[in-house]
């Protein structure tokens, strides 16, 4: 009798356990999993009674997953200038945090006033970044999957400059602190 009790009871707690609907969220595989938007969208998302998965992939795929809609439920940010390219996807008009998008380069003399100023140079942008891709129509530029893919070819002289996610990119950097790379201010 006890050993049916036990069974009926585990068996309760594991329906319980799982009624928690799951939410499948997109998110850069650029963020550190304790990056700040990543542990204040899990809060949030419990708050309402959702189970955050993060699902990590590129930035670009992300988007296309998400509005999509099969594969994400949502993303975990995205500019307000996105909106137009991602029409099935539901802004929620309350912005969570900030994306910086910043230029990196190793040449320190570099000196960049708006996006135009650009053109003049050999640029690197990180697919994805819809801001960069809207400012930049008519400008020549390559995408890169990734930003360690961006930094390597900074290195390496393949490219003058870099649009990539300023924090994470910094955050990057500073793991190496002897990479000869700097944010164009």
């Amino acid at each position: 009798m006890r050993f049916l009790l036990l069974c009926l009871f585990c068996f309760q707690c594991s329906t319980c356990l799982a009624a928690i609907p799951q939410i499948e969220v997109g998110a850069s595989n650029n963020l550190p999993l304790d990056h700040p938007s990543i542990l204040l969208m899990e809060k949030a998302y419990q708050q309402l009674g959702y189970q955050m998965k993060l699902v990590v992939m590129p930035l670009e795929r992300s988007a296309y997953e998400s509005n999509k809609g099969q594969l994400l439920d949502a993303e975990l940010s995205r500019t307000e200038e996105a909106a137009a390219m991602l029409p099935n996807m539901l802004r929620v008009k309350v912005p969570i945090g900030h994306i910086r998008i910043t230029a990196f380069s190793r040449n320190t003399a570099i000196k960049i006033d708006n996006w135009q100023d650009l053109s003049a140079w050999r640029v690197d942008v990180l697919r994805g970044i819809y801001l960069a891709k809207i400012n930049m129509q008519g400008q020549s530029y390559t995408e890169v999957n990734h930003i360690p893919q961006a930094i390597q070819r900074l290195l390496s002289g393949r490219t003058d400059i870099a649009v990539l996610l300023g924090d994470e990119t910094e955050w990057l950097l500073h793991q190496d602190l002897a990479l000869p790379i700097y944010s164009i201010q």
